[in-house]
């Protein structure tokens, strides 16, 4: 996955949550927490969402990239263990059934939703079910907190009027 340089930089205040704001505080304060929490998550969404789309930009590159090995292995009596396929799912992260990454992450995890949707749809004109393990799953969820720690930073200038 890309990565983006600059971390997003959350507010320090404590006057929105019922378990850490001071026994004291005003509306205002509660009030202004409130504003820069919904921010603070509003632009870590937007990151999420860049990083979504810059995924989605390079979905099933070694399709393209290896094409050739690709239709070499596409009529093979054991595709799954061809050299292609294992090289695709151990290469991009979007096949978590076939091959789980360890930085599998949610973003990993919406970008097989799509494609398995997508590929139904247009070639056999059905959405087969998808199942994922809770293992996988609480993998992605664990990496995609990480993901968010890395992306943020807590800015620590609060002063109380």
């Amino acid at each position: 996955m890309l990565e983006m340089k600059n971390k997003i930089k959350l507010k320090y205040d404590p006057h929105g949550d019922s378990r850490h704001a001071p026994k004291d505080t005003t509306f205002e304060e509660f009030h202004q927490a409130n504003i820069s929490h919904i921010s603070d998550v509003q632009r870590v969404l937007t990151r999420l969402s860049i990083l979504l789309d810059q995924q989605g930009k390079v979905h099933d590159w070694t399709k393209i990239r290896f094409e050739k090995e690709f239709w070499d292995d596409f009529w093979s009596t054991d595709f799954v263990n061809s050299k292609w396929y294992q090289n695709h799912v151990h290469t991009e992260k979007h096949h978590p059934l076939a091959y789980c990454h360890d930085d599998i992450n949610l973003l990993d995890i919406i970008e097989m939703v799509v494609d398995c949707v997508c590929a139904g749809k247009a070639r056999s004109g059905q959405v087969r079910p998808l199942e994922v393990s809770n293992e996988i799953l609480q993998k992605a969820l664990e990496n995609t907190v990480k993901l968010i720690d890395t992306l943020t930073e807590v800015e620590n200038n609060y002063e109380r009027s």
